[in-house]
């Protein structure tokens, strides 16, 4: 994989688009644990909500560059 540094986060973030973002929200949605859930599922699930909100801060930092 030319062009990257292991280790070391990429200088420019990839653009995150509108429908990738629609995407992401409608296939892992905000959900409230059930009690029957064990805490594996609990934090994996969690664990895919914080990259979706990781993604959901860029695009609106992008979107809001572009509107400067």
């Amino acid at each position: 994989m030319t062009g990257i540094n292991k280790g070391r986060p990429l200088e420019k973030p990839p653009t995150v688009s509108k429908e990738m973002m629609d995407w992401l929200e409608v296939s892992f949605p905000i959900v409230n644990p059930n009690m029957d859930d064990t805490d594996r599922q609990i934090f994996y699930r969690v664990g895919q909500r914080s990259v979706v909100e990781h993604l959901l801060a860029l695009f609106k930092e992008q979107n809001d560059n572009l509107l400067e």
